[in-house]
């Protein structure tokens, strides 16, 4: 059974609260700042020629935190231009 004190010092918390500022930001008005590392989105770059810039280290499947990106290798023939 909680005792009463501590009901107390959650109400004195939620009390604090209610007297801040919210930290929300609205999106389209403003935007987070870009920083210096980010390198954009996530995509699969390709040579002139049509080959694809993997050398199948399988460093982003390694990375991956939702474990969806799977490497497998595969012969290239000039009517399948994968690597």
């Amino acid at each position: 059974m909680p005792q009463p004190l501590d009901s107390l010092k959650g109400f004195a918390v939620t009390f604090k609260q209610i007297f801040r500022r919210p930290i929300t930001q609205q999106y389209p008005e403003y935007k987070r700042p870009v920083y210096p590392r980010f390198r954009g989105r996530h995509r699969l770059w390709k040579h002139e020629n049509g080959l694809e810039k993997c050398v199948g280290c399988s460093l982003c499947a390694a990375a991956c935190p939702a474990d969806c990106i799977r490497v497998v290798a595969e012969e290239n023939a000039p009517g399948n231009r994968i690597s």
